[in-house]
């Protein structure tokens, strides 16, 4: 099938690694060094759907790292570098799936992050995401490094991280905002947010890269059963509801599950004093989360003595009006030696695209004329200026 279909905005959520957990031994032991114990320090960074991405110096080379809460220690994209270090250590990692291995952990002897240096960085190194990476990133630092005692904040307004080992210099902006503690477990931050029907304790992770939030339909479930007012609030809420095929990345690649997928519509979610309006939130999802997107409309302090997350409106307004309803298009890897393309189209009945004449198994041939060989000439298309600009895409199927 050959349609081209023009005007369709496309968004794509990718879900990276959110849970990379070690021992409580492991957690325990704060391993890496950092150069000062007096420093302020400010770096220009880049945003990508609200994730973080700072450049570092390793080994002479600027590298792209994300800031990842999610991820309970660090992670190296790719294969293991020579002038990485083993350090004898194995752990159970988990990924976003709950799949768990045995791990090495590699050490990276220096970062220079700014006029910072982090000496013997520990990382579990995979290449598994580099299909979903694109090279993009390098790797990421885990929360780990907050957990430290370094607090950051992270202007997305203006693309600036300031770290510090001084809380004070944030003192002023803290200063009548509402202070969310979170609790670290596993090294991964957990804060609360109001929903009109519970109030969820949600993992703050931005590496999710794309994401709103997550709510798991086992979840939602449990509460219906638990109380019949939170069942009849639910079922008002949800607008859709089908069997799909969702996509879960993860340390350990990608894998494709059938489930009963809902599509809720929440007029209002409350973070601390942030107030999010109109979000869509889907139930096709195994971890009860907050993702990057979220930072593309407030900066984040983080206030590591107090364990305290800080959000500032980017505007000065509080309440965010929302408005993320997906256009009902996903995608999945097409089978190794599938000559017919490399993406294939995973469809809602009812939405603009079924309208048209897409159905799910269509293959991806090209975007805005250019051939689409691979999932990374989708994602790095997606990424230019005026693709981001106008947000629209002219697609081949």
């Amino acid at each position: 099938m050959n349609n081209q279909i023009k005007a369709i905005a496309i968004v794509l959520l990718l879900w990276l690694v959110t849970s990379i957990q070690v021992s409580a031994q492991h957690l325990s032991d704060r391993y890496f060094g950092i150069s000062e114990q007096d420093f302020t320090d400010t770096i220009k960074v880049q945003i990508w759907d609200g994730a973080i991405i700072i450049p570092v110096e390793i080994e002479g080379e600027t590298k792209n790292l994300m800031f990842d809460t999610g991820a309970g220690m660090g992670f190296w994209v790719g294969s293991v570098e020579e002038w990485m270090r083993p350090t004898g250590d194995n752990y159970t990692i988990y990924d976003a799936q709950d799949r768990k291995k045995e791990t090495a952990i590699m050490e990276i002897p220096s970062i220079k992050m700014g006029n910072l240096t982090i000496k013997g960085y520990r990382v579990v190194v995979d290449d598994a995401l580099s299909n979903f990476t694109c090279g993009i990133i390098d790797g990421a630092f885990g929360f780990d490094l907050a957990a430290k005692g370094i607090s950051f904040k992270f202007d997305t307004k203006d693309s600036l991280l300031i770290m510090t080992s001084n809380h004070k210099i944030f003192a002023s902006e803290e200063k009548g905002r509402a202070r969310v503690k979170y609790k670290d477990y596993s090294i991964r931050p957990k804060v609360w947010a109001q929903l009109p029907f519970a109030r969820p304790k949600m993992l703050f992770d931005m590496g999710a890269i794309g994401g709103w939030f997550g709510l798991p339909q086992d979840l939602l479930d449990l509460w219906s059963k638990n109380d019949p007012k939170i069942k009849q609030q639910l079922d008002a809420m949800t607008v859709n509801v089908d069997t799909t095929v969702m996509t879960y990345a993860g340390l350990f690649g990608a894998s494709y599950d059938t489930v009963i997928n809902g599509e809720l519509c929440i007029p209002e979610i409350t973070v601390g004093d942030i107030i999010l309006k109109n979000v869509w939130v889907t139930t096709a999802t195994h971890n009860r989360a907050i993702g990057s997107s979220f930072l593309k409309h407030v900066s984040l302090i983080i206030d590591a003595p107090k364990k305290s997350f800080y959000f500032i409106p980017n505007d000065g307004n509080p309440e965010i009006m929302v408005n993320n309803r997906s256009r009902g298009l996903d995608w999945v890897s097409a089978e190794e030696g599938d000559t017919l393309g490399a993406m294939k189209l995973i469809v809602r009945k009812g939405t603009e695209a079924y309208e048209k004449g897409l159905r799910t198994g269509d293959y991806l041939i090209s975007a805005n004329g250019t051939p689409i060989t691979c999932q990374c000439d989708y994602m790095l298309l997606t990424r230019q200026e005026k693709v981001r600009r106008d947000c629209r895409l002219i697609l081949s199927f």
